[in-house]
């Protein structure tokens, strides 16, 4: 093959984009050469690129970067935005870290450092090279930042959810247990929580007074006043007593942790209003999605931005044993690659005669689209018969793990009506689920 394509492998980080430049045959031009990952490093490596191409004669231009949080964005925006790169036919590809380093322990043992690993990823496009390039999506990145931010933000209030509930243990041992209230975290429950002394008060009051004051209090929501106060004093009097000095600072982290709680819940909100304001128009996928009883703008949303253009998985040819040649991918198998994509599939283990009684889901891939899916799946299950149905019968079949087993495989049967309707780029209709094959 001659040498026609410069590749260029980027190891990126926050302050630094280190490269290595060699041919398409995997001649090396230059071992390694690093530079400030900001806009004048960004001139400074462009010049570098351009100078080599034209020394060496060469007339395209291929360029692989790891997808190592998002500093590598801003150099890839810049990249292909550049005008003095268009005529050497640039290419962006963006790769998976596991990938470079599954590549890298098959090869001879070497150091891990900034000076070594360009030239592996640079060297893995050459050997492994994605059917797909990257682009800039002005359509969807925008959208995405607003959904993996929503991500994030949710995932942060779980844990202070998680600590919430561990220093409420602390205060009032069984609280969780005897549920006084609905949940711990609605309103009437926080502000008792929030005020130790008047929660003392309560243990010696009568139950039906301690009934007409929560039902007063709690602007007349609760539905059995007189099991809540009931519960309540067994709360009370069931807590552990602790040292006043270690009760104080359990009482000031309860505080703390409620109104670091609340913080996040409007984040949480101001970021599904960014998201819904923002999708409005000029997204029909979100539109097409929403229509499934359930998912709402902003589930729709995150699975839509990350499943982006269609095409990045139908126009990928795969080899067909029968025929015995490579061809586009039938409906069901570009659902099944979507799947596979956000780490909702279950590899076979198997070698020579054994074959593994169990597969455990893969777990690898797009961990947003994995999280909207599953998180339109809770909902389907509450608002789609069909859905509740599939749900319940494979949470019976489950012997352990029962409610995640049957939610997984209810997004694996939610994620082939969603791509239905992408891809015959319509509404939801209710037949649409009916005729679907569970998949699980």
């Amino acid at each position: 093959m001659p040498p026609t394509r410069m590749l260029v492998g980027i190891d990126f980080s926050k302050n630094r984009a280190d490269l290595a430049l060699l041919k398409n045959t995997g001649e090396l031009l230059i071992r390694h050469c690093g530079f400030a990952n900001n806009q004048a490093g960004y001139q400074q490596a462009k010049e570098l690129i351009l100078k080599t191409l034209s020394e060496c004669g060469l007339s395209g231009l291929d360029v692989a970067g790891e997808a190592t949080s998002y500093y590598w964005l801003p150099l890839f925006v810049a990249m292909e935005q550049d005008v003095d790169l268009v005529d050497y036919d640039l290419k962006l590809y963006l790769l998976n870290p596991k990938w470079v380093r599954w590549y890298k322990k098959s090869q001879p043992s070497n150091h891990k450092n900034d000076r070594i690993d360009p030239r592996y990823i640079g060297d893995y496009l050459r050997t492994h090279r994605p059917a797909t390039t990257w682009h800039y999506d002005e359509r969807w990145m925008p959208v995405r930042i607003y959904t993996r931010l929503r991500f994030h933000l949710v995932k942060s209030l779980s844990r202070e959810k998680n600590l919430f509930n561990l220093f409420l243990f602390l205060a009032y041992t069984s609280y969780a247990q005897r549920k006084p209230f609905s949940k711990p975290l609605a309103m009437i429950s926080q502000a008792l929580l929030r005020d130790p002394a008047l929660l003392d008060s309560f243990q010696d009051q009568d139950v039906e007074e301690l009934a007409d004051w929560l039902h007063e209090h709690s602007h007349h929501l609760l539905g059995d006043p007189a099991k809540c106060a009931q519960r309540l004093r067994q709360v009370l009097s069931e807590r552990y007593r602790l040292p006043e000095d270690l009760a104080a600072s359990v009482q000031q982290g309860i505080e703390i942790l409620l109104d670091t709680i609340q913080y996040l819940q409007g984040q949480v909100t101001q970021v599904e209003g960014l998201i819904a304001e923002l999708t409005q128009t000029g997204h029909p996928e979100v539109a097409w999605l929403d229509s499934i009883p359930g998912i709402g703008p902003v589930f729709a949303s995150g699975i839509a931005a990350e499943i982006a253009d269609l095409k990045r998985f139908s126009d990928v040819q795969i080899w067909d044993d029968r025929k015995q040649q490579m061809r586009p991918r039938r409906p069901q198998e570009l659902s099944d690659a979507i799947g596979k994509y956000a780490g909702l599939w279950w590899p076979d283990n198997s070698s020579g005669n054994f074959q593994a009684e169990e597969k455990r889901l893969s777990r690898e891939g797009n961990a947003y689209l994995r999280f909207y899916i599953l998180e339109a799946a809770d909902s389907l299950r509450q608002h789609l018969p069909d859905f509740t149905r599939y749900y319940q019968s494979k949470y019976d079949q489950a012997f352990h793990h029962k409610h995640k087993r049957a939610l997984v495989l209810t997004g694996r049967k939610a994620l082939d009506l969603i791509v239905a309707l992408l891809r015959h780029k319509e509404p939801y209709r209710a037949k649409e689920a009916a005729a679907l094959s569970p998949t699980g």
